[in-house]
């Protein structure tokens, strides 16, 4: 029996230093039916000539590919992108200086398979770190995890915190266009989705480490100022969009820890906004916290990285 067609899409950008590793990790991959989209989001170094190269021999592996290249648009646009190109039912979407391990998408797909759920719309699991050599990180810090198998209210988790890491993800095609893929206006684009998602599909886990993450200097996670502030905005987001879902308690729990994490941030740079600071804190204890508010802070914070 043909096993269905699966997608891996990697919406590439300025990783000539990695791309043959991902590349590599695709190719291994133990499930036999996959097609590769790959569109280079008009990398200033060799990511696309590197890429082309090397699956050039390679070609029998894939049932389909698409390998282009185009102006630069951003990763939201360019992950949307890839993902319209898949003519899979399922996607897994790849960072290009990521790796999969190779029975990543054979285990996804027997797992779909096995929970036969008709509004899963996202898969993962758990990854391991590796650094620009590809050798191993050991994290001190344990980790936490989603909870096993498929969750129908993922956001009651997500929302807090950020659980699903992306090397391992992989999206149901029609699910993810449907509510629009990602949103360029936002810098966390993955985040957002993954709420807009878990609102109206299930999101399930596999607690295998099946994906390995890349840390180095060109990662966006890095830049710890303008992603706490991408953070206050994604949040703004869903509170806009989902009133009353998040309990008004947690809610003002949620926004008291993420202002704690703004003030560790800015004092150093505006020491001014003391008194802005401490009057959101005080406020929250006697009013629920709107999405204007988490808006006003991510701003600054944003405004500040420029």
């Amino acid at each position: 029996m043909t096993l269905p067609l699966v997608s891996v899409a990697i919406p590439a950008y300025r990783h000539a230093p990695f791309i043959e590793s991902c590349l590599d990790s695709v190719c291994a991959q133990t499930y036999p039916e996959l097609e590769l989209v790959l569109i280079d989001d008009g990398s200033p170094d060799d990511t696309f000539a590197i890429a082309s190269r090397f699956l050039e021999s390679r070609r029998g592996r894939f049932r389909r590919i698409v390998l282009e290249t185009r102006e630069n648009r951003g990763v939201s646009a360019n992950s949307n992108a890839c993902i319209e190109a898949c003519q899979g039912e399922w996607v897994h979407l790849l960072g290009s200086d990521d790796v999969l391990y190779p029975e990543k998408i054979t285990r996804m797909q027997s797992a779909i398979d096995t929970w036969q759920l008709p509004d899963l719309a996202l898969v993962h699991a758990d990854t391991g770190t590796i650094d620009a050599k590809g050798e191993t990180h050991i994290s001190r810090h344990k980790a936490r995890k989603a909870p096993p198998g498929p969750d129908h209210a993922a956001y009651r988790w997500l929302f807090h915190h950020n659980l699903i890491s992306n090397p391992s993800v992989a999206l149901h095609r029609e699910r993810f266009l449907a509510i629009g893929g990602f949103d360029p206006a936002l810098p966390l684009e993955d985040i957002d989705c993954w709420l807009r998602l878990s609102t109206r599909y299930a999101i399930a886990r596999i607690p295998e480490v099946l994906a390995c993450y890349r840390k180095h200097p060109g990662n966006s996670l890095r830049q710890r100022q303008k992603m706490l502030g991408a953070f206050f905005c994604t949040h703004a987001k869903f509170i806009a969009e989902n009133p009353g879902l998040i309990p008004e308690a947690e809610l003002q729990q949620h926004y008291r820890r993420y202002m704690r994490r703004f003030w560790n941030r800015i004092r150093g740079k505006q020491p001014y906004r003391l008194p802005q600071f401490l009057v959101a804190m005080l406020g929250s204890y006697f009013r629920t916290p709107q999405a204007v508010d988490y808006q006003r802070f991510g701003k600054i914070l944003l405004d500040a990285t420029h």
